[in-house]
Formats: C-alpha cells, structure tokens, sequence
C-alpha cells in the first residue's frame, strides 16, 4: 500500500487501522508482512558492473512503519532519559556538530591540564547489521522496559525476510537473526539501545560516539602510561565488539596523537600506525589541533561547487542559482561550523572568503578572477558572509548556554550587571581555545532584549536577523 493511498484515506482508515496496531502492541506480534524487506541496489559511482559500486536501500511496508512511528514515540522518549550525554547519534538537538564540539572541548581541557591526549577510532564493520539481538533486548531490559514491549520487540526483531529486487527479477528470500534491520522506523533507536554499553563500557577513558562512528579520548601523565591506557582501550573495545557480535575493521581504525607520538597498536594481526590527521564525522582533526587540512578542503569543495553552478545552474535565473548556492555552498560552510570556524586564523577565514566569493561570481556569471564588487553584490542576494555565519553560530551557541555562565550577584548594580554581562574567560593557553571560554564574549555582545527571551525558537529568529540584518 502507498504512502499516497494512506493519506488519501487516512479517515477512512484511521478506526481500522488504530485497532490493527494496538491488536499488534496487545498480543506482542509484527506481522511476518510488514517485516518483508524489497531490497533495491543503487548505484553510487564507479563501474556499473562492479556490485561493490552499489548501495542496497531495503523498502519495507508503509502500514508497518506506521506502526513503528507508534513505538518510536515512546521508546525515543524513555531512551532520551537513559542515554549518556556522550552518544549523539539519532538525538533530538543532537547532531555530528555536536559531537565533534564535545570532543574537541575534551582534547583541549585535557591539554590544559599538562596531560598526554590521544584518540582512538576502532571501526566495526556493517555494524548495524551485525549486532545482536540478546544486546538489544537485554540493555531494553536494563533500562526497565515492561513484559509488553519486550515481548513485542523480541519478535518484531525475529525472521526478518528479504528479497533482492534488480529491476524486476527477485532474489531468493532469505532471514538474519542478528541487526536492527535496514529500511525500519525503529533502527537507530534499537541500534542506541543495544550500543548503549559500548558508551559506558570503560572507565580510564572518555568517547563520543555518533551511531556505528565513535572515538575513544585516552589520556595520561606520562607517554608511557598513556601507550598502556591506549592498549587497554583496544582490548576492552575489541570485547565489546566479540560480545556484540559485530567485526572490527582494523584495516580502517585510526589513532592520533595531541602533541605526543603514541606507539603503535596492533590489533587482529593489523598495525595501527599514528597519523597527523584523521577525519571524523566529516571534520578532518590534526594532531596540532589547527584546521588547515579541513579549511584547505572546504575551500576546494566551495569551489569545485561554484563550478557546478556555473555549468548546471546557466539557463535558470539568478534566483534559482541563489537556492543552489545555499543548498551547495552555504551547507558545505556551515557543515559542523561549530566545531571548526570559531576556531580558524585570519588566513583561513579570508581563504574560506575567497573560494565562497567564487559562488557568488558564478551566480552572476562574472569571471572568476578580477575586480568584482563582491559585497554588494551579496548584500543585493541577501546572503550572509563568512564572518556573519560564524558569529551567527557562536551568539546562537552563546544564547543557548546562556545558564552555563557565572554571575556576580554580590554588590552595585552596574551597567555591565545591568545588562546580564559576565567576567570573560582566561584565553591563555588550550583553555583559551575552548567554547567555553569563547562563548562569554559572544553572550555579552547581544543585546539585552535577545538576552532576556526565554523561547528558544524565538531567540534564534532574532539571533538570526540581528546578525545577518544588522541594519
């Protein structure tokens, strides 16, 4: 059944199929039907010969997702409520921004400290197909899930069927007893739950974890201790992984070193040598905690996309290559802004400049180089400059931190009290370099009406227009 047709009967179905799904939460059954997966291949790039140049999208059953976003309802919200702070996947007002944020904030206290900091990212493979069942069903258990919703998961979990659709010739059925499934409401949230351990599983390190993507923070007073911690932390990963169930991929784990050569590690008969710079999450990190890789490549994406619009954009308006702009340029800045722009030099935010410029030439078809007047020119789209999307970030961070800062309460009323300003943070050092020193300067600079807002929706529309409208 389509999407279309539900919604075009949604009254007419809506009695119906109320009974259906609370008949299936009731006596602990998913339909064998809905739990049939179609599994289509799409091609990514490459050879269209070669099958690894595919990528398999499983659909499954509207009406059975229907009856997943029932669930997911619920579960989302009990799991929001027992999740560590550090596992940011799938999250509301969670994203890869800020898990990258938490864990650079975490380097450079460690660092701040006189401490030895390495990372650690071990790399399981087809994780969310591999894990196992008994872990989800155990850690939903652990969190003090009912005898209804265990007994409905279990066997919405078991004789998952799948079928390989190439366009029009069908595969064999086949079943799997392990992973959270493909094409399904509920995988994330089951994925969460059943790596719900992996987040707590040690306790001489610190990690953040964004779905199968995680990096284990190892620190230490001496060199040598820090290559016994980082030894440790591959072992005990390494069993969590063999209890899980799942592969780990040491062809394509990764180990970074802050200011220190860590010793290499040899996991499953593979060295891991330490690298200068690693990317995760789509944030290339260096050992010297600089941004030049990341900016260098951010800068030839902007461009490589400036040249898309210039080809595939020349017969619309220049309306038109404004949206592409934004959706190809803009995006790519302010992808994990966060956790990079607050933190680039005056060389890379102008290298940034220029290759954004590049978009806003081939929005207009100008040449690429020569004198342009630029600014204008953006100001007549009304498009946001670098340093205006970075500010844009740091007040709206700022704001939402907003209780996070300490304030004097203890003598006159000062202007500064006044208008809710606060001490300023020591710069020195990494400290200096953390948000959290950052953000008290950006939070004295709003005005006080943003300031005083208590809706957060409205506080960033006026963030917003304050920033990229000053006048």
């Amino acid at each position: 059944m389509s999407n279309r047709t539900i919604k075009n009967l949604k009254f007419e179905i809506l009695a119906p199929l109320t009974l259906l799904i609370n008949s299936s939460i009731n006596e602990g059954i998913f339909p064998g039907i809905w739990k049939l997966g179609r599994v289509c291949p799409i091609h990514k790039r490459g050879a269209k010969s070669d099958a690894s140049n595919y990528r398999p999208i499983a659909i499954t059953s509207n009406v059975g997702k229907l009856a997943e976003s029932v669930i997911r309802l619920q579960l989302s919200e009990a799991l929001e409520k027992v999740l560590p702070d550090n596992m940011h996947g799938f999250r509301p007002h969670r994203s890869t921004e800020t898990a990258l944020v938490q864990l650079m904030e975490k380097v450079k206290l460690y660092k701040s400290q006189g401490m030895k900091v390495a990372l650690l990212a071990l790399d399981a493979s087809a994780a969310f197909d591999l894990l196992d069942h008994n872990l989800i069903i155990r850690s939903l258990e652990a969190i003090g899930a009912g005898p209804v919703m265990i007994r409905w998961i279990s066997h919405y979990l078991s004789s998952c069927e799948q079928y390989v659709d190439v366009a029009g010739t069908f595969s064999e059925t086949w079943s799997s007893d392990v992973g959270v499934g493909q094409g399904k409401r509920l995988s994330s949230d089951l994925f969460n739950l059943g790596t719900l351990s992996y987040a707590i599983w040690s306790t001489i390190l610190e990690n953040t974890i964004f779905a199968d993507d995680g990096s284990d923070i190892v620190f230490a007073s001496t060199d040598a201790e820090l290559n016994t911690k980082l030894r440790s932390t591959a072992d005990a990963r390494i069993s969590w992984f063999n209890l899980a169930g799942l592969t780990l991929n040491a062809s394509k784990s990764e180990l970074l070193g802050f200011g220190t050569q860590p010793d290499p590690l040899l996991i499953d008969g593979t060295l891991i040598k330490p690298t200068n710079s690693i990317k995760f999450l789509g944030l290339t990190i260096q050992s010297d905690m600089k941004f030049t890789k990341h900016t260098e490549e951010t800068a030839n994406k902007l461009r490589s996309a400036a040249g898309r619009i210039r080809s595939e954009g020349r017969n619309v308006t220049v309306a038109d290559r404004r949206v592409l702009f934004n959706g190809w340029i803009r995006s790519l800045v302010n992808f994990n802004g966060l956790a990079y722009l607050p933190h680039l030099c005056e060389n890379q935010l102008q290298q940034l400049t220029s290759a954004y410029n590049s978009g806003i030439r081939a929005i207009f078809g100008l040449p690429k180089s020569g004198y342009a007047p630029i600014d204008d020119l953006r100001c007549r789209l009304k498009l946001p400059s670098i340093d205006q999307l970075k500010e844009h970030l740091l007040f709206k961070e700022a704001w939402i931190r907003r209780n996070d800062f300490v304030r004097h309460t203890e003598g006159p009323i000062t202007r500064g009290r006044a208008n809710l300003k606060v001490p300023l943070a020591d710069q020195r050092g990494f400290a200096g370099k953390r948000l959290a020193s950052i953000l008290p300067k950006y939070w004295n600079e709003l005005p006080l009406d943003i300031k005083n807002l208590s809706n957060e929706k409205s506080a960033k529309l006026a963030i917003r227009k304050w920033v990229f409208n000053p006048n």
